[in-house]
């Protein structure tokens, strides 16, 4: 019966992750497609866009401070008593009242420092902390629904929706001549209909009761504990916010905006491999809060393994296909001839993002055992090893984007050691196995044959057959070596007798 068990959570964790990676390239495809067919229409707006976007994101932390990861982190404990909902009420409760005694902060900033009215924060802060709130609260749904192991449909609101509702505004604004205003306040209308569709599907998922009782905070000071994790997971976020977007905003500051745009694109297309991942850790993360509550050590050993095998066997894949086709591609888009600049990004970041796909969810187990404040610590000193060793490279080796990626990557690598040596003093757990050699060796020799090659003078014809011919060379390996079976991770229904 626990081998049953066992297996239908591992493959619930296939199937769902599989459905996730497919919405989340599809929501690729429509930012790779609008940002280059749509969006140079009139780059002033489309800027405005992202800016609201974005600056809510970075804000986003401030306005949650952590609650919605607590959802996940104590639902086995609350489930005992069935208080998850409980839980998860006081989140929608607390994010609300944050936000609004942040609006009064800012309003009392704004007072004593008139200069901040200049700022383009203050002058888009009626769009970006709306957006804020409704970002916060579709986090906390989603995180939510995650524990129900369904992370498809809660993907396409999160991610989906706002990619279509940036189009839609834009078009309406270039096309149609709506106004700037209406174009953006419809924007935050699809983030609008995300929370209520998130709603609307726990609904479906699981009866919302009317009931409101906060009791459970009083009982053997678990509002104390509550806070205190959420504070620390809050640190974590920030720490993360600042260590994946400081390498854009030193570039523009430290070199040119368009050495950022060569930066940006390399390391949007090498950062394609990391999607499965997204759907793995989403999924996995109940689990993981499982086996840790019941000190499972075995079964969270072997999950540890077999998910980031999958992801680092995927990833090397994916990379393989970017990089033996990368210049080809780059020799087909406007400016190529500057873009081939970002060539050593791809490679630096492919390899380290490939890293960090090997160590798995190594801040998962960490951040849902009783140690989660060594996690969260140890975000805030990789926000501030990216920066220093950023500011290395560009100021004293003056490598350009190069070393701004060779210090990212070198930050994520060490940050991505410590956590392994960590849990493996404190559970005994590590990802690795001889296959990842195997892999490692093939994803070499793509490599090097996709480097010689023969180039066609028509370079979609290059660029076509180039990866073909790379997926060729991985799939005898994986025949070879049985580096991943099918049967494991494609519908059970291919493989029935016939």
């Amino acid at each position: 019966m626990v081998i049953v068990e066992k297996n239908n959570k591992m493959s619930v964790v296939a199937r769902q992750s599989l459905k996730y990676s497919i919405v989340g390239y599809f929501s690729t495809l429509i930012g790779i497609l609008s940002t280059v067919f749509l969006y140079p229409n009139d780059l002033e707006f489309a800027g405005k866009l992202q800016f609201v976007f974005q600056t809510a994101l970075l804000i986003l932390p401030v306005v949650a401070l952590g609650i919605m990861h607590a959802n996940v982190r104590f639902f086995p404990k609350m489930s005992v008593n069935n208080q998850q909902q409980q839980l998860f009420k006081f989140s929608i409760v607390f994010i609300i009242a944050n936000f609004l005694i942040g609006m009064g902060l800012l309003m009392l900033a704004v007072f004593v420092f008139p200069k901040l009215k200049m700022t383009d924060f203050w002058q888009m802060s009626p769009y970006i902390l709306p957006m804020a709130l409704l970002l916060a609260l579709i986090q906390l749904c989603s995180k939510y629904i995650s524990i129900k192991k369904r992370i498809v449909v809660p993907n396409i609101f999160e991610n989906v929706f706002p990619k279509i509702g940036m189009v839609v505004a834009f078009a309406l604004f270039v096309f149609y001549q709506y106004s700037e205003e209406n174009s953006i306040v419809l924007y935050i209308g699809f983030f609008v209909l995300a929370f209520f569709g998130m709603m609307i599907y726990l609904n479906r998922l699981e009866k919302v009761s009317k009931k409101i009782n906060f009791s459970f905070l009083k009982k053997e000071g678990f509002g104390r504990e509550l806070m205190v994790y959420s504070f620390y997971t809050f640190l974590g976020s920030m720490g993360s916010v600042i260590a994946l977007n400081i390498d854009a905003t030193m570039i523009g500051e430290l070199l040119t905006f368009s050495e950022v745009a060569i930066y940006n694109t390399s390391l949007n297309l090498v950062r394609m491999i990391t999607v499965p991942a997204l759907g793995v850790y989403t999924i996995s993360a109940p689990i993981i809060a499982g086996y840790i509550a019941e000190n499972n050590m075995k079964d969270l050993k072997a999950l540890h393994y077999k998910t980031s095998f999958y992801l680092f066997a995927v990833g090397a894949v994916l990379f393989g296909l970017v990089a033996v086709g990368i210049e080809d591609l780059f020799a087909l888009m406007k400016n190529g001839h500057q873009l081939l600049k970002g060539l050593n990004v791809v490679y630096i970041m492919g390899f380290a993002f490939l890293f960090d796909l090997a160590t798995g969810f190594n801040g998962y187990i960490i951040s849902n055992s009783k140690y989660y404040k060594f996690n969260n610590t140890t975000t805030i000193a990789l926000a501030f090893l990216t920066i220093s060793t950023n500011l290395v490279f560009l100021f004293w080796f003056k490598m350009g984007i190069v070393g701004v990626s060779l210090a990212t990557a070198l930050s994520l690598t060490v940050y991505n050691l410590i956590k392994i040596i960590f849990n493996y003093k404190k559970f005994g757990v590590h990802p690795f196995g001889v296959k990842y050699l195997y892999v490692l060796g093939i994803l070499l020799l793509v490599l090097c044959v996709g480097n010689v090659l023969p180039d066609f003078d028509n370079k979609f014809l290059s660029l076509c057959y180039k990866p073909l011919v790379g997926l060729m060379i991985f799939a005898i390996g994986n025949q070879i070596f049985n580096i991943i079976l099918l049967k494991e991770v494609l519908p059970k229904s291919l493989f029935k007798d016939k």
